[in-house]
């Protein structure tokens, strides 16, 4: 009963805010009402075991690889060539706002704290747990605090900003005619149209919800053993994503998979409020303590981000609005970067062949600005820093 009780708790709460995204058009997304609501139920007595009673900890972390999976039956080759620009920005946003955090926030806080502090701006569960370990072998235990509270306060800085930014984008997307019918057709839809059957491609007969799940399971497994074969240099996530485009492809994965085994609203479900279970452990004393700390470094992190953004956006043809929000992926990550663009394209399209043509445009994206920022260089800058700082 109690295990029932607990995820029907976190049922209604990511429901409130599904519902507040839809009612702001986005302007307050889904993935930062729930962590919101989550921390002031906690601190008015939520019980801190709640992950763990519904099970939905453990169920959300295995479930993540066959969501990632699924993701890249959403992209085609072409798709992810066409991204050099988006790889390019992320980097570059992310080296610019923690290098900002590095040189000038020491000017009014202490200067171990901002270089703590700077790996985890640029995200990442695995940067902070890198982190954690480098700092207790230098006896600075205590500087973790701070970098567990900057990991789950900078989504309320990184998703508004970058939510508006992609409102925006989105307007001027669509003021151009040419851009709703060059990108209105989905791969699904370009892919029956092409009508060829691929190499390893299921009769349809076979496609049944139990049988496209073993193969996402098989596909995530492959992503697993080639992650372990680089000593996990090379992130799960990473393969998964890639591996999810090379099957479908092939076509042992079909197009935009798990949408049909009609569980793709609770996986969603699952895979985003364990992110949140870190906001547990937060009181309103050790926020009030370490506030202006965490403003400084939010505050420089953004604006560098912000500066390279425009610049490199300029530099690369780009609009400013999509840069910038690319930069900013590193502060909140999947599955918040394919939660943005839906409710973006919700809020702003009028018709469903505008909100096809936003989602198709924004969404590769930043799916692939979150896995290259937060994924990809947020573990590369921790390591550059445990190096020279903590080593």
């Amino acid at each position: 009963m109690n295990g029932v009780l607990m995820l029907t708790v976190l049922l209604a709460i990511f429901a409130i805010g599904e519902i507040l995204a839809e009612k702001t058009k986005a302007l307050l997304s889904t993935a930062l009402a729930v962590a919101v609501i989550l921390l002031i139920a906690f601190w008015l007595g939520l019980p801190k075991d709640i992950f763990e009673v519904s099970a939905v900890n453990k169920i959300g972390m295995i479930l993540v690889s066959f969501l990632i999976t699924s993701l890249g039956t959403t992209m085609d080759f072409s798709e992810l060539a066409r991204q050099w620009k988006t790889v390019i920005i992320g980097i570059i946003g992310v080296f610019a706002g923690v290098l900002a955090i590095i040189l000038i926030a020491p000017l009014f806080i202490d200067s171990s704290m901002a270089i703590a502090g700077a790996p985890i701006y640029a995200g990442a569960n695995a940067a902070a747990l890198m982190m954690k370990d480098a700092l207790g072998s230098v006896g600075k235990e205590n500087l973790f605090q701070f970098c567990l509270l900057l990991l789950v306060t900078q989504n309320f800085v990184g998703i508004p900003v970058a939510s508006a930014l992609l409102r925006k984008e989105a307007k001027t997307f669509l003021l151009d005619e040419k851009n709703i019918g060059k990108y209105s057709v989905s791969l699904e839809e370009k892919q029956k149209l092409e009508n060829k059957r691929r190499i390893l491609q299921f009769p349809e007969s076979l496609n049944k919800p139990s049988v496209i799940f073993t193969k996402l399971g098989v596909v995530a497994v492959v992503a697993h053993m080639l992650s372990d074969l680089t000593n996990g240099k090379i992130h799960t996530f990473v393969f998964a994503l890639l591996l999810g485009v090379v099957f479908s492809q092939l076509g042992f994965l079909d197009t935009n998979i798990l949408g049909k085994t009609g569980s793709s609203t609770f996986i969603v479900f699952v895979t985003t409020v364990v992110i949140f279970s870190n906001l547990a452990d937060t009181t309103p004393k050790q926020i009030l303590d370490m506030i202006f700390p965490l403003i400084v470094c939010l505050v420089l992190g953004t604006v560098g981000i912000i500066i390279a953004g425009t610049i490199i956006g300029k530099i690369l043809k780009m609009s400013p609005y999509l840069s910038i929000a690319i930069g900013l992926t590193c502060t909140f990550g999947f599955p918040t970067t394919m939660f943005i663009p839906q409710e973006v394209s919700r809020a702003i399209g009028k018709t469903e062949e505008e909100r096809t043509a936003i989602l198709n445009y924004l969404s590769p994206k930043m799916l692939i600005a979150g896995f290259v920022t937060v994924t990809i260089a947020s573990v590369f800058v921790a390591g550059l820093v445990i190096a020279i700082y903590f080593s």
